[in-house]
C-alpha cells in the first residue's frame, strides 16, 4: 500500500470536505485486529533489553506539560476533542507530566488559546484537533519554532519541522469492516456512500469493497457492494457532509435495493442514514472516524463496527516521541502496524460474529499490518495489481498435498496435532492444495508413518509435531533433500535446508498474561512453577514476571510472584512432566502462601495443579501452549486466559512460504508480531477484566511487537 500522506484541497472545499473528520465519534474500543508487525520478529534467544519493559521515558526527559486547545465541539464531545484530551492525559502519565486543555467555544478562539498557552504556560506539547485549527497552528509554530506542535487529523505540505501532523490510514480499518459485515449480511448485498468524491472519503470505500472481496474468496461468497465501485473509481455521492435528509433518502434507496448494512462515509450526513437504518428494523449500520456505539447513542442497536481513528493513541506517540528525542515533524501516517487505526468492538452484535470470524479478523490485521496483504487507497487503485488483496498465492503455484504426522496424542488431542491438523487444512485453502494426516499410536510409528508419505503420496509438505518425532524427522529430511518438512515447536542446530523448524517466542504471550494476571488478583499474589528449569520451560516465566512488574510500575501496584525469581533465574520445579500429583501439591503450597492465580508450566503435572485451584473455589488458572479452556473443558470455570502457541498460523505460514517461493529451512519464530503467538480469549471472565485493561493489553502488544517494549527470555534476562 502507498501511505496516504496529506492531500492538499484549496479553499472553501478544503472546510467543507474535513467536516466528515467530525462524524460521531468515541473514546473507547481499540482495534479487533491483532496487532501490527512494524518490528522484526524476535528470534528465541535475542538479547532484549530491561526486565521492567517500561516504554515510559524517565519522567525527567520530557519537559512540561501536555497542552490540547479543543475546536468548538469541546473536550466532552465523545469525539475527536475527547480523544484527544483521553491521549493527552494518557501521555501525561505516559512521560510523567502532567495535562491541560483549553476549550474553543467559537473559531476566534483558535488563536486565542494557542497565544495563551505559548505566553503564560510552559508546554511541552501543544496539541491541535482538526483541520479547522491548520491556520492558527501553523501561524504560531511559524513564530515559535522551538515550540512542538502536533495537530491531529491533518498534515502540511511542506512540512514543518516542528509540527507533527496526524493522518490516517483509513483503508485499512475500513478493509476489516468490509470484512465482517461481508461475514454479517443476510441479504449478500451491502451499501455504502459518501459526501464528496475526493480521496479521504474514497479511501473508505475502497478498503471497504477490498475487504468484501477478500471475504468472497476466502469464503466462496458472493456479496455485493452496492454504493461504490473499485473499477470505476466512483460511488454514490450526496454532494455535501451536513444535510441529515440526504443521508436519510440514500440509505433509504440502499435499503429498497437489498442492502441490510450500510456505511456512510459523509460527517453529519451519515445520521441521517443511521436513521433510515434503525426505522428499517432489520439492518446494521458501519459507522467512521470513532466508534458511533459511544459517539451516537441513540444507534447503539444498530452499529455493528466502526472504522476508528485512535486519536489518543497518536497524542502518546508524539508525547513519547518528545520524550526519547526521536520528534520529527511531518506527516504520520496511523495505520494498523502502529495500532493507532482499526476498528470498534461489535457491542450488541458481538455474540452474532463467531468466533471463527474474529480469528480471521484478527490474522487479516496482522497481515496487512505485515504487508502480506496489500490494501489499496484511492490514490494507489489501479496503479497496484489487482485490488482483491488476496493472501492466497495462485492455486498451481503449490505442488501436492499438505500432509501431517501427528505425535501419539491423535489429531483430536485439542492440542498440538488437532492445532496442526486445522493449520493443515486452513493451508490448504489458502494455497489451492489438499491435506491429509497420519495419526501415530506409538512412537515406532513416526518414522513408518513420514516414510509411507515419502513412498506413496506426493506432500508439498511434511508436517512432524513435536520434539519426539525431531530425530525421525532429521533422518527423512537428510535423505529426502528434496523434500520440505515443517516440524512444530522444535529447531535443528545446525539448520537443515529443507526443514522449517518452528518455535515461538512464548516470552511475549507470558507478559500479556502476567499483566492481565496482575490486574485480577484479588491477594497481591500470583504463582507459578515449571517441570524443570530449562529456557523452554522459564521463557514462560521471565515474561510472566516482566508482565506483573509493568503492572506494577503502570498502576503503582505491588502484586507479587511466587515460585519463580528473573533476578536468581531459578524458582520452584517438579523435577518430571508428568506426575499430575507433583502438580496438585505445588498448587496447594502456592495457595496456601496467598496466591489465587496460578501459571503451570509442566505438561500434564499442570493438570494437576489445576485440579488444586479447582478445588480452591477461589483462584484461577493461566494456562500454557494451548487455550486450556478448549482443551482442558473440565477446568473452563478456572481459566483465566492461556499463553498460546498458534501452530495452525504457523503451517499456513509455512505453506504460503512453499507457494510464493519464499521457503527457507531453519528456525522460524512465532511471535506477536506475526500472531503466531498470544493469550486466549477470557472466556467466562471476560465480564470481569475491564476495558480500560483490555485497551492496555492491546497497547502493550503493539509496543512489544514495534520494539518500544523489550521482552526478556531465560537467555537474555540479567
Amino acid at each position: 500500500m502507498k501511505p496516504k500522506f496529506i492531500r492538499i484541497v484549496s479553499g472553501l472545499l478544503l472546510a467543507t470536505l474535513f467536516v466528515a473528520a467530525c462524524s460521531p465519534a468515541a473514546t473507547t474500543a481499540a482495534p479487533t485486529a491483532v496487532p501490527p508487525t512494524a518490528a522484526p520478529a524476535a528470534t528465541a534467544t535475542t538479547a532484549a533489553a530491561a526486565a521492567t519493559a517500561t516504554t515510559a521515558p524517565a519522567a525527567s526527559s520530557f519537559k512540561g506539560t501536555i497542552c490540547e486547545v479543543t475546536d468548538t465541539g469541546g473536550v466532552d464531545d465523545k469525539s475527536f476533542n475527547a480523544l484527544g484530551w483521553q491521549g493527552a492525559q494518557d501521555a501525561a502519565k505516559d512521560v510523567g507530566s502532567t495535562a491541560a486543555y483549553l476549550e474553543s467555544k467559537q473559531q476566534t478562539d483558535y488563536e486565542k488559546n494557542i497565544n495563551e498557552y505559548l505566553n503564560g504556560s510552559k508546554c511541552g506539547l501543544i496539541i491541535t484537533v482538526g483541520f479547522l485549527l491548520g491556520d492558527a497552528t501553523k501561524a504560531a509554530a511559524t513564530a515559535h519554532t522551538d515550540q512542538k506542535f502536533q495537530i491531529l487529523d491533518f498534515a502540511y505540505s511542506p512540512d514543518l519541522p516542528n509540527v507533527w501532523g496526524q493522518v490516517y490510514a483509513t483503508e485499512q480499518g475500513a478493509f476489516l469492516a468490509g470484512y465482517v459485515a461481508a461475514s454479517q449480511t443476510k441479504t449478500g448485498k451491502i451499501g455504502t456512500f459518501g459526501g464528496i468524491n475526493i480521496p479521504p472519503v474514497a479511501d473508505f470505500e475502497v478498503g471497504f469493497q477490498e475487504g468484501i472481496n477478500y471475504y468472497n474468496t476466502k469464503h466462496n461468497a458472493k456479496v455485493q457492494l452496492l454504493g461504490w465501485d473499485n473499477a470505476k473509481k466512483d460511488g454514490l455521492f450526496t454532494g455535501d457532509f451536513n444535510d441529515k435528509d440526504k443521508g436519510k433518502a440514500f440509505a433509504e434507496n440502499l435499503l429498497q435495493e437489498g442492502a441490510d448494512i450500510i456505511m456512510p462515509v459523509a460527517g453529519p450526513v451519515g445520521l441521517g442514514a443511521a436513521a433510515a437504518v434503525k426505522a428499517a428494523g432489520n439492518a446494521m449500520l458501519v459507522g467512521v472516524d470513532t466508534d458511533w456505539f459511544v459517539s451516537a447513542p441513540e444507534f447503539q442497536g444498530i452499529v455493528l463496527t466502526s472504522v476508528q481513528k485512535r486519536l489518543d493513541l497518536s497524542v502518546r506517540s508524539a508525547a513519547k516521541a518528545i520524550a526519547d528525542g526521536s520528534f520529527k515533524g511531518g506527516t504520520h501516517v496511523a495505520t494498523l502496524a502502529n495500532g493507532e487505526i482499526g476498528i470498534a468492538p461489535f457491542h450488541n452484535f458481538d455474540s452474532k460474529v463467531p468466533q471463527a470470524i474474529k480469528d480471521e479478523v484478527k490474522q487479516i490485521g496482522t497481515d496487512i499490518a505485515s504487508g502480506a496483504i496489500k490494501v489499496d487507497n484511492f490514490s494507489s487503485l489501479g496503479a497496484a495489481p489487482a485490488a482483491t488483496a488476496t493472501t492466497a498465492p495462485a492455486a498451481g503455484s503449490f505442488k501436492g498435498t499438505i500432509c501431517e504426522v501427528t505425535d501419539t496424542g491423535g489429531v483430536d488431542d485439542k492440542s498440538f496435532n488437532a492445532l496442526g491438523w486445522q493449520g493443515a487444512q486452513d493451508a490448504a485453502k489458502d494455497v489451492g492444495s489438499t491435506a491429509a494426516y497420519l495419526e501415530s499410536k506409538q512412537q515406532t510409528d513416526y518414522e513408518k508413518n513420514i516414510n509411507e508419505y515419502l513412498n506413496g503420496s506426493k506432500c508439498g509438505l511434511i508436517i512432524t509435531v513435536g520434539f519426539l518425532l525431531g530425530d525421525a524427522t532429521k533422518a527423512a529430511a537428510t535423505a529426502h533433500t528434496d523434500q520440505k518438512f515443517q516440524i512444530l515447536d522444535f529447531a535443528y542446530s545446525p539448520d537443515l535446508p529443507n526443514v522449517w523448524g518452528q518455535v515461538y517466542a512464548t516470552e511475549q504471550g507470558a507478559f500479556l498474561a502476567g499483566y492481565v494476571a496482575a490486574s485480577q488478583t484479588k491477594t497481591g499474589k500470583i504463582g507459578t512453577f515449571g517441570g524443570i528449569n530449562i529456557p523452554p520451560v522459564a521463557d514462560f516465566e521471565v515474561g510472566f514476571q516482566e508482565g506483573i512488574n509493568y503492572y506494577n510500575t503502570k498502576h503503582n501496584a505491588k502484586v507479587q510472584l511466587l515460585g519463580w525469581d528473573n533476578a536468581k533465574k531459578d524458582g520452584l520445579f517438579t523435577g518430571d512432566f508428568n506426575d499430575k500429583d507433583k502438580g496438585k501439591a505445588f498448587a496447594e503450597n502456592l495457595l496456601q502462601e496467598g496466591a489465587d492465580i496460578i501459571m503451570p508450566v509442566a505438561g500434564p503435572v499442570g493438570l494437576g495443579a489445576a485440579a488444586a485451584v479447582k478445588a480452591a473455589g477461589n483462584a484461577m488458572l493461566v494456562g500454557v501452549d494451548t487455550d486450556w479452556f478448549v482443551s482442558a473443558p473440565e477446568f473452563q470455570g478456572i481459566v483465566l486466559t492461556s499463553v498460546q502457541k498458534r501452530l495452525d498460523l504457523s503451517v499456513r505460514s509455512a505453506a504460503k512460504a512453499i507457494a510464493d517461493g519464499s521457503f527457507k529451512g531453519g528456525t522460524h519464530v512465532g511471535s506477536l508480531s506475526n500472531g503466531e503467538i498470544g493469550i486466549a480469549p477470557f472466556h467466562n471472565f471476560d465480564s470481569k477484566v475491564s476495558q480500560s485493561i483490555k485497551d492496555e493489553l492491546k497497547q502493550i502488544q503493539a509496543d512489544i511487537v514495534s520494539g518500544a517494549i523489550k521482552v526478556d527470555n531465560f537467555s537474555s534476562v540479567k
